[in-house]
């Protein structure tokens, strides 16, 4: 593995295979994007739990559609916002969330998740360096060195998800949200959006930088 660095071969591919788990800011930053490109965009709330006393289901993740087959962002194997406003699941790819558990402490007003990351085989890129990387077994140890940007990435990307989490636990110790499961049919909030209510200073917190169109 010594001197084996990932590169990526702009080859669009893992830009089409499914669609994309986003937080709760990256929705309303492409969503704003999308309609300044005047692009199709189409998203759905992930995970979500219900506040009793504001009535609102919060959303803790969503998920972008492809549209035609492939990421609305995608141009000629190009991400358009590669410098304005780029996902950190795509950031941090091929070193991808293999499964995110959501966990919920009732007794200690906790909400918090269990994230397992693994590199994507289906990278072409991966695939071909496969054979040279099956004597590492420690996925994490292997992206630092084979993949230490994008290894980067993904902690960022925990960093921001656990900010999250610990704000929304800190209202429910205080007892400003009482929290439990989904209820069906109630409405739904960006989290984002439901805890800069509490706390302005989130976009500081999330190293949210002002969307400027870099094209």
């Amino acid at each position: 593995m010594e001197g084996l660095k990932f590169a990526c071969s702009s080859c669009g591919l893992c830009c089409t295979l499914s669609p994309v788990s986003l937080l709760p800011h990256e929705d309303m930053a492409l969503r704003f994007l999308a309609n300044a490109y005047n692009l199709k965009y189409r998203s759905f709330p992930g995970y979500k739990m219900y506040d009793e006393i504001s009535g609102f289901n919060l959303a803790f993740s969503y998920v972008m559609e492809l549209v035609d087959g492939k990421c609305t962002f995608l141009e000629n194997n190009l991400c358009l916002i590669h410098n304005v406003a780029k996902p950190l699941i795509c950031r941090s790819y091929p070193f991808v969330p293999m499964q995110v558990k959501y966990f919920v402490d009732n007794f200690n007003r906790r909400v918090y998740a269990v994230v397992e990351h693994g590199l994507s085989m289906k990278c072409p890129v991966v695939s071909r360096d496969l054979r040279r990387m099956e004597s590492v077994e420690n996925p994490y140890r292997l992206a630092y060195f084979y993949t230490p940007n994008e290894f980067l990435a993904s902690l960022e990307m925990e960093r921001a998800r656990n900010i999250y989490f610990e704000l929304l636990s800190a209202l429910w110790k205080k007892r400003l949200v009482e929290l439990t499961e989904e209820k069906r049919g109630a409405p739904v909030i960006n989290l984002y959006q439901f805890l800069r209510t509490y706390f302005p200073e989130m976009p500081n917190l999330l190293n949210i930088q002002p969307l400027r169109d870099k094209r």
